[in-house]
């Protein structure tokens, strides 16, 4: 025992006599691993308490649906209308899913953007995590037909003063209540058949200030999706566009 704890004080003393080099290469190699696992549990404690602390709550989510948006459009659209409700930009946002792509007709190069963006969609309606879209015709025209818009002459009667500024720029479209494609595709049946109605559930955003200064080519059209938690958010929403 003796012999142990003198060859302990030789040890130390012998530790204190090296350059501090040797010093952190001796602490390095006895005790790596306990320094390394006590490195990573700081990044991530850090990290989660950074997410914990500038985590945002979405008041509302909105979908670029085969539209470009430019950044002043796009600052407009998030953060204008928090600051336009009053709301807290620190706290909360308009959490917006960009460079979405919807069509049938994607060509080979598109086609795996465009089944991405379906999947990506459909999983955030399911969700109940996707509450209004801005659109392209293609992209409406194919929400509208699977069943996926609210009608919005319906909802906008509980709010006459913004039915009345809307009404003007409602868009009527063809929804499919049912109808043979599966038959179609499997070769049960030779001509397509479908059973439709109309409703409006857009509103075309062409005469909208803020839309109209961005310079679209084409049409662009403000859609409501029909199983929305959030109905008087997006009524409040439209009501901001059209703000002087």
């Amino acid at each position: 025992m003796q012999k142990n704890e003198h060859d302990k004080l030789a040890a130390k003393a012998a530790y204190r006599e090296l350059p501090l080099r040797q010093k952190l290469e001796h602490i390095w190699i006895y005790f790596k691993w306990p320094i390394l696992l006590g490195l990573a549990a700081l990044i991530i404690a850090g990290a989660v308490t950074k997410r914990v602390l500038t985590k945002k709550d979405p008041v509302l989510y909105l979908a670029y649906i085969n539209t470009a948006v430019g950044s002043e459009l796009d600052e407009a659209l998030g953060p204008g209308y928090l600051d336009w409700a009053g709301a807290d930009p620190k706290k909360q946002e308009v959490l917006i899913y960009r460079e979405l792509y919807l069509s049938e007709d994607a060509g080979l190069i598109t086609h795996e953007t465009a089944y991405a963006s379906r999947l990506k969609t459909m999983a955030a309606i399911e969700g109940h995590q996707l509450d209004l879209v801005l659109v392209s015709r293609e992209a409406w025209d194919m929400l509208s037909a699977s069943g996926y818009l609210l009608p919005l002459d319906t909802v906008l009667q509980e709010t006459p003063a913004l039915k009345e500024q809307l009404a003007p720029y409602l868009a009527e479209n063809e929804i499919i209540l049912e109808d043979n494609a599966i038959e179609v595709q499997l070769g049960e049946a030779e001509r397509y058949e479908a059973v439709t109605e109309t409703a409006f559930n857009a509103v075309d955003l062409s005469a909208c200030p803020r839309i109209r200064a961005a310079g679209f080519d084409e049409p662009v059209y403000l859609a409501v999706i029909a199983n929305t938690p959030r109905l008087a958010t997006c009524l409040d929403y439209m009501e901001y566009l059209y703000a002087e």
